[in-house]
């Protein structure tokens, strides 16, 4: 009963602050403190919505980001799962590729964008890309780091008994290290959003970034504000999905109150 009127209450108390929030906004553009020609009040950005739903605009662009956001998101889980994996547990492996994943994350992802152009050219594989890169860089820093952090002690308890490599390492370091790949998949989700709409922000025809700036330019705010708030929708929603997946997948962690 605690727990159930505990989550009620969040949720109230985050009902009346957005709420609050947005009627604040409202007030704030209405009145003329901030011009509506920067900042469009949530009246004007939910009648924006209808209008470019309507005539299926806005589902169109959502539709061209999203295959492009799970197609590299799911290269990038295809191909950075295992190979950090093999590369936290492998320190060959890992001496091997650690100077050149730091190396690129070191840099920019955006600005290897141009150069994924001139190779790909414009179009929906120089996204899909760019979106590979930027969450195979969070899973495997992420994950390497996770392996690596699997205390020692129990490694070496567990071959006492005369556990084989295989079981150490799927009864320890995958349960160990699974927070960690967890996390990983969080930073790529968010990462990726971000740069497939900063992608078509520089080049592309289509896609929610694309809408940003088309209307950024001709200075229609409201619609602007109407694709930011679908992909923060997205971000919250993939977010909120993992965090789900979290609660399941680590039961058997003592949790935080």
């Amino acid at each position: 009963f605690f727990d159930l009127f505990r989550s009620g209450q969040r949720a109230v108390i985050g009902i009346a602050s957005l709420t609050i929030g947005l009627l604040v906004w409202e007030m704030v553009v209405r009145l003329k403190f901030v011009s509506p020609l920067f900042l469009s009040p949530p009246s004007a950005i939910v009648e924006a919505f209808w209008t470019l739903t309507a005539s299926g605009e806005l589902e169109r662009h959502a539709w061209v980001s999203f295959q492009e956001f799970i197609v590299g998101l799911g290269l990038a889980l295809l191909v950075g799962l295992p190979v950090s994996i093999l590369a936290g547990w492998s320190k060959r492996l890992g001496w091997v590729l650690q100077p050149l994943v730091s190396g690129v994350y070191a840099a920019p992802t955006v600005a290897l964008f141009p150069l994924i152009i001139i190779f790909l050219g414009i179009g929906f594989w120089d996204k899909v890309l760019l979106v590979f890169l930027s969450g195979f860089l969070q899973l495997f820093i992420a994950i390497t780091a996770g392996i690596r952090a699997t205390d020692d002690r129990w490694v070496r308890l567990a071959r006492s008994f005369g556990a084989s490599r295989a079981k150490v390492f799927w009864s320890i370091i995958i349960p160990g290290a699974m927070p960690y790949i967890l996390l990983g998949l969080r930073l790529a989700v968010g990462r990726s959003l971000v740069n497939v709409v900063v992608a078509e922000m520089l080049a592309a025809e289509q896609g929610l970034g694309y809408m940003i700036a088309y209307y950024g330019n001709t200075f229609k705010i409201a619609n602007v504000f109407v694709a930011l708030g679908l992909v923060a929708v997205l971000g919250v929603i993939f977010d909120q999905i993992l965090l789900i997946a979290e609660k399941r997948l680590l039961r058997w962690r003592p949790q935080v109150s």
